[in-house]
């Protein structure tokens, strides 16, 4: 009897323990683009005869094994990165899934005035995309570096406001420049400080040329530039550490971190970069290119909560620009110096889901600060003391914030004859300094927003937009637009568009009071927005014969801006803004894609006409840009060698002399040339770049004619570059997978 109990017993045991053994479900994940194992991905299932939920995630082969208690198994897999799994298990076994990569997350995928992310060709608007990978061949370390190449884009430098830029003929302060579709606040003499924008840890830039003011309101009336942060990671960790080197005194560190966890990614970045200061001359104290120092970091956590993918980022900047004043006279014993310093803290919420049906909806706020403090000193240089100006108008503090409040729902199906988006866009900014009446204005502007896309057929896609705004310090009009993009061949795509844009005085041309010794600029309350009636064409076909393609494009644009917002000459020297009736653009580009073989890159020539007749392009002035980007990868070796070249022709530029009427003022043409190479070592993990840059030695430009600014004279010299340097730069990557 104890012996048949211990039989059964152990018959009974064994049927428990193959039960268990067997009543389970192995599944393996798996990516679908390259078929790598997905590592730490959260699951979450559904016992279907119990009702019991439970979850997990996957070890390091990607694997989980979960037990069905001889039930059915409902999974949810959501994994950042990946599109949403829902799935249903029926037989006990081994499994292999494999999730499709969210195309946002793709880096060839654009997002800027996009129903969902989609490919540049598949876009209704024309996109421009500069990749991780143009952006490391060029060694640029800030957006002006990256933009020195591009066509249609003219870059100036002021060494104590920053370096500046125009787009098609059309000033920086009408182009919108965005971090993920958060704008950037803190414009100076009506520009962003692009040296002040960093690519550390950046994916890619996306630039729309022509007015995106349906989408984006104000300051989109050239088009908009908008940056995109890493956020694709696949690996458990990675670790990239970066130096760079310059012969003019430029030392730059930088590191980056990814990690990937079961409840999200983490990117953590931080970087210094140090210039000791340049001059073409050897001056006592004075430096042409002042000496600064800039520290910045981002702090960047992505996960899935549900249906949603949130995006949450702070970043921090800080400068650091001595401007050393030359000795005075006649002992030469003092000298003013000046100090400029400048924080930004940039922070942000961003959510998207996808619905079911194929809706969209995407949510962001963002709360932005920036401070300008300039202070000068008198410096003793024999005692080395250094004492406070009292007059306080030679000390400013300015401090910006804003608000912004943005949300889009969207149906965004493919091959579907309708799609649509609705939104909402709110923006508050608020600046505060002695420089502004009053001390304190807040500028806020709400607006609604609506575009659809009509398919008739495959081959065509008509988009009509409109935005309506309320502003509570000028008055708004209706901003409506129209795409039209015909695929008439597989390769070969028409695109056509009318956009009205607008832009709206900011704080300082509205409220700004700087009166002094020195100055004697006001502010003009009255004021209208600039607006501009935009139309664009353009045709683009792609030629490819097994791996090598051409890509030949020719575009058109033409803007026409009325009340066009200038600094003018009133009397004596009292400067204040107004409104100048006309200024018109016609640009017409020619773009030649290709690559063969090791080569790739393209070559553009530009051509712009301006005028500022009310008929008409009559007294017009034309101006050309020429630009080869050619590339040579070695895949033995691992070689990279780029070439990069742009030669503008003279400019011009439309201002008001001291009776308003609308004069020319022209800037002497140049070539701009760089050169680099690169070779991976020791398994990718070191790279080792070299290179020159402004191979022609290009210091200054020549501006002949009234500049229109509050210091300026006949016959100026503007800066552009520190003339021909020479960079090392050093990669370090490491992954753990």
């Amino acid at each position: 009897m104890p012996f048949s109990f211990f039989k059964t017993g152990m018959v009974l045991a064994f049927f428990l323990f193959s039960f268990s053994s067997i009543a389970q479900i192995k599944i393996k994940l798996i990516n679908e683009e390259d078929n790598s194992l997905l590592t730490y991905a959260p699951i979450k299932w559904t016992v279907i005869n119990t009702g019991q939920i439970l979850h997990s995630v996957t070890n390091e082969q990607g694997e989980i094994i979960i037990y069905s208690q001889g039930s059915k198994i409902a999974l949810l897999i959501t994994y950042l990165g990946f599109e949403i799994r829902k799935d249903t298990i029926v037989k006990d076994g081994n499994y292999t899934i494999k999730l499709k990569v969210d195309l946002k997350y793709l880096p060839e995928a654009v997002v800027t005035d996009q129903y969902a992310a989609t490919s540049p060709e598949k876009s209704i608007n024309k996109v421009i995309v500069i990749d991780e990978r143009k952006i490391k061949s060029m060694a640029a370390n800030n957006l002006n570096d990256l933009l020195s190449n591009q066509l249609n884009v003219k870059l100036a430098q002021d060494n104590l406001l920053g370096s500046n830029m125009t787009l098609m003929g059309i000033s920086g302060q009408n182009v919108k420049i965005l971090i993920d579709g958060v704008p950037i606040i803190g414009r100076v003499n009506g520009n962003i400080d692009l040296s002040q924008i960093n690519l550390n840890d950046i994916e890619r830039i996306e630039i729309i040329e022509g007015p995106l003011s349906v989408a984006y309101g104000t300051n989109a009336l050239a088009g908009a530039i908008n940056i995109i942060t890493k956020k694709k990671q696949l690996n458990k960790v990675t670790i990239t550490a970066t130096t760079y080197n310059e012969t003019v005194g430029r030392y730059n560190n930088m590191v980056n971190i990814g990690l990937r966890k079961s409840n999200g990614v983490y990117h953590i970045s931080a970087g210094r970069n140090y210039f000791d200061g340049w001059s073409s001359k050897d001056y006592v104290r004075f430096q042409e290119w002042k000496p600064k120092e800039q520290y910045f970091g981002r702090v960047q956590y992505l996960r899935k909560i549900g249906l949603f993918d949130l995006n949450m980022k702070s970043e921090f900047f800080n400068e650091n620009l001595i401007n050393k004043g030359t000795p005075r006279a006649p002992y030469m014993e003092t000298a003013f110096d000046e100090y400029y310093k400048t924080r930004r803290w940039d922070n942000s919420v961003t959510a998207t889901s996808k619905l079911p049906h194929n809706r969209y909806l995407n949510l962001i706020v963002a709360y932005n600060v920036y401070n300008r403090t300039k202070t000068r000193y008198l410096f003793n240089r024999v005692t080395l003391d250094k004492n406070l100006v009292p007059e306080s108008n030679e000390q400013d503090t300015s401090k910006f914030t804003a608000i912004v409040l943005r949300g889009t729902y969207t149906k965004s199906l493919m091959n579907a004859r309708l799609n649509y988006q609705i939104g909402y866009d709110i923006n508050s900014e608020t600046g505060i300094g002695k420089k502004l009446k009053n001390n304190e204005i807040t500028i806020s502007d709400y607006a609604s927003f609506l575009s659809t896309e009509y398919s008739p057929t495959i081959k065509w896609q008509i988009k009509p937009g409109i935005r309506y705004s309320y502003n509570t310090s000028y008055k708004t009009i209706p901003l409506p637009s129209l795409n039209i993009k015909w695929a008439a061949q597989k390769s070969l795509t028409f695109r056509t568009s009318y956009a009205r844009g607008y832009r709206a005085p900011d704080l300082k041309e509205l409220y700004l009071f700087f009166v002094d010794v020195n100055h004697n600029i006001t502010g003009n309350p009255n004021l209208k927005p600039e607006q501009s009636h935009n139309y664009q064409l353009s045709v683009v076909k792609k030629i490819i014969k097994k791996t090598n393609w051409l890509q030949p494009e020719l575009s058109f644009f033409y803007n026409s801006i009325t009340d066009r917002i200038v600094l003018a000459n009133i009397k004596g020297s009292a400067y204040t803004y107004s409104n100048l009736d006309i200024f018109k653009a016609l640009t017409t580009n020619g773009n030649l894609g290709f690559k063969m073989k090791d080569f790739s890159g393209n070559f553009g020539i530009s051509n712009t006409i301006i005028s500022s007749a009310s008929k008409g392009l009559l007294n017009p002035f034309s101006s050309y840009e020429i630009t080869n980007n050619t590339s040579y990868l070695n895949k033995k070796t691992g070689i990279n060698a780029s070439l990069f070249i742009k030669l503008n022709s003279r400019a011009v530029n439309f201002i008001t002399n001291e009776l308003g009427a609308p004069i020319k003022s022209t800037m002497s043409g140049y070539t701009w040339a760089d050169l680099t190479l690169s070779k991976p070592f020791l398994n990718q993990k070191w790279i080792l770049g070299i290179g020159v840059k402004n191979i022609l030695n290009v210091t200054s430009l020549t501006a002949n004619g009234n500049t229109g600014g509050v210091h300026s004279g006949n016959g100026n010299s503007m800066q552009l570059g520190m003339g021909r340097l020479y960079f090392l730069k050093l990669d370090y990557n490491f992954i753990k997978k």
